[in-house]
């Protein structure tokens, strides 16, 4: 396939800045809805059209900068998905000003660290996380909070605002709408920090420009062929790059819709799906599995003969995709896409995250398009997806228009490190610019750590990674140092090395897995009198305990789920780190914590 010749059939949309990205395509479809979402149980949607998304996220704008918000400040924003979370984001961009989303699942601790690493100004957040934004602000002198959630005629701390009292305030002006013009925003300035993950100095603050991400979106938008007319749930959370540019600013930047929901299970999901009527689905691999599950267990209830009739058509629609190319499943099984509510979607993309092939197999079968992608934060991310109308879901995909992948140092079996350029690349680390260094070759290309080759097609083929990061199953990233530290000034564990483990054969993504050395001369001066059979057991208990503590300072998706005792002190380089990968053997056992 031509792929040059392929995304021509799309013209470029590229902006100087959100600015005038915003001003554009919020004009264009000004009578278009831009969101969606179900404000209590039973009740019809709440809608915003685009001109809707201008007043309230320009109002948000005006409102920053009367708290003197100016070009290249920070502005954290910390909430479940919802349209408000959108607003503020698109206000301080607009701005000129510097978003820096939060993971929602961050403790008190984390979000006043990456308040304080980042000097925030204004912390916007919903009553959900009102404690943490409270805890921040104690801790980061003049941060001023914006609940979405606090009634407008609340008064009393001035420390702590109502959104909706905020936006009240700050109708459009008279002349002009009181905010820079899109020529006094530099397009290679910083719009956005996003920091990688958790509550230590470990966590680092990805810097990516307007230029950047605005061509990212306008890739993504044309890799998918994104319209007007398509409708996009938004399941992930949106402080993740991956949702930000392909739920969120590429739904908006093609005239598009997004749906929200209030629950992130697959029953409510499928609802919204059905009753919104949702042409894109963007998730990682864990949603789909539970989806296919969910259908493979109501197979299961059918009356045998109903079941074996139904899998068979299902085996019979694979093997004519896999071996003829003929996609059979998209006639022959539509009555089951419509039972499962799927029969409005035209394509899922799933990332984040290794898509299994039995997953991604079954879908074909199934006759919905499901594409699988790559990326890194530090790309702004989407670096490579398969098309809808060409793919190898084996893969992770072609890279994406703007975007050059090559393989460096490649062996004899053609593979090397997977290396990136695109005028996507972030500007760098937060106040580290060793680290920026490291992460870019001499010739300015991303190191992206990961391992794999490039076919004569231009497919992008991972084989494993060459750094420490674990990919969770449902996408999340894990640094292992930063669980590492935890176990710092244990009483009975002299070192933790934490390791990522295949999560099962038939299953995408990584578990988390801690190989503990305990103090051996600690345990026995604590328990005096006892045999080696009996340290040995007391050993793995008190082990089993500090990795329960541990587990419970941890967010669900960083929770070891394995550990294993390690006799002796890990072998170390001269400079006292540990060689990590005299220890990957590890990763094939464990024992249940």
């Amino acid at each position: 396939m031509d792929v040059d010749r392929r995304f021509s059939r799309f013209p470029d949309r590229l902006y100087k800045n959100f600015r005038q990205l915003f001003d554009t395509v919020c004009d264009e479809y000004a009578g278009l809805t831009a969101m969606r979402m179900r404000l209590a149980d039973g009740e019809p949607y709440a809608e915003w059209l685009y001109r809707d998304l201008k007043r309230i996220s320009y109002a948000a704008a005006r409102f920053m900068r009367a708290h003197g918000i100016n070009a290249g400040e920070r502005v954290a924003i910390l909430g479940e998905n919802r349209p408000e979370w959108c607003f503020a984001y698109i206000g301080a961009v607009v701005l000129g000003a510097v978003a820096v989303p939060l993971d929602s699942a961050l403790d008190a601790k984390g979000v006043a660290t990456i308040a304080q690493a980042s000097s925030c100004r204004l912390l916007f957040h919903s009553a959900a996380h009102a404690a943490k934004a409270a805890f921040a602000r104690e801790q980061t002198p003049g941060l001023v909070l914006v609940d979405f959630d606090l009634p407008a005629a609340t008064g009393g701390d001035p420390g702590s605002l109502s959104w909706s009292a905020a936006i009240a305030g700050h109708a459009a002006e008279r002349d002009g709408d009181g905010l820079p013009s899109p020529d006094e925003i530099d397009g290679d300035s910083c719009a956005v920090i996003i920091f990688t993950s958790g509550t230590t100095g470990v966590a680092k603050g990805i810097m990516l420009s307007h230029k950047g991400i605005i061509a990212n979106v306008n890739a993504a938008r044309q890799a998918l062929a994104v319209n007007k007319d398509d409708v996009f749930i938004a399941i992930l959370p949106l402080h993740h790059t991956y949702a930000a540019t392909c739920t969120f600013l590429s739904a908006l930047e093609a005239g598009g819709s997004i749906t929200f929901v209030e629950k992130l299970i697959p029953t409510v999901i499928l609802r919204h799906v059905r009753e919104a009527r949702v042409s894109v689905m963007i998730g990682v691999p864990l949603l789909f599995d539970k989806i296919k599950q969910g259908i493979r267990n109501e197979l299961e209830r059918l009356p045998r003969p109903a079941g074996v009739l139904v899998r068979g058509l299902i085996a019979l629609c694979g093997f004519s995709n896999r071996i003829l190319g003929l996609p059979l499943g998209r006639f022959a099984l539509a009555f089951l896409r419509r039972k499962a509510g799927l029969s409005t979607v035209r394509l899922a993309v799933s990332g984040g995250g290794p898509l299994a092939w039995d997953t991604a197999a079954f879908y074909e079968a199934l006759g919905l398009n499901l594409v699988q992608g790559y990326g890194m934060s530090e790309n702004g991310p989407l670096i490579s997806v398969n098309l809808p109308e060409y793919k190898d879901n084996r893969s992770a995909g072609l890279a994406v228009k703007y975007t050059q992948a090559r393989i460096a140092e490649p062996g004899i079996d053609g593979v090397g490190e997977i290396q990136v350029r695109s005028p996507s690349l972030m500007l760098g680390y937060l106040d580290a610019p060793e680290s920026s260094a490291e992460v870019f070759s001499a010739d300015g290309w991303l190191r992206t750590g990961d391992l794999g080759y490039i076919d004569k097609r231009g497919f992008i083929f991972i084989t494993g990674r060459s750094k420490n990061l674990i990919v969770t199953e449902g996408g999340k990233n894990v640094y292992p140092e930063e669980i590492e530290m935890k176990f710092e000034g244990s009483a009975w564990i002299k070192e933790a090395l934490v390791l990522g483990r295949r999560a099962g054969a038939h299953r995408a993504g990584e578990e988390v897995l801690a190989v503990c050395v305990p103090d051996w001369e600690r345990i026995a001066a604590d328990k005096p009198g006892i045999d080696n059979a009996q340290l040995a057991q007391a050993a793995r208990e008190l082990v089993r305990d500090e990795v329960r503590r541990v587990n419970k300072e941890l967010p669900q998706y960083m929770k070891i789920v394995d550990f294993i005792i390690h006799d002796e002190e890990f072998e170390k380089t001269s400079s006292r780190k540990i060689r990590r990968f005299k220890y990957r053997h590890y990763a094939e056992k464990g024992a249940k914590t």
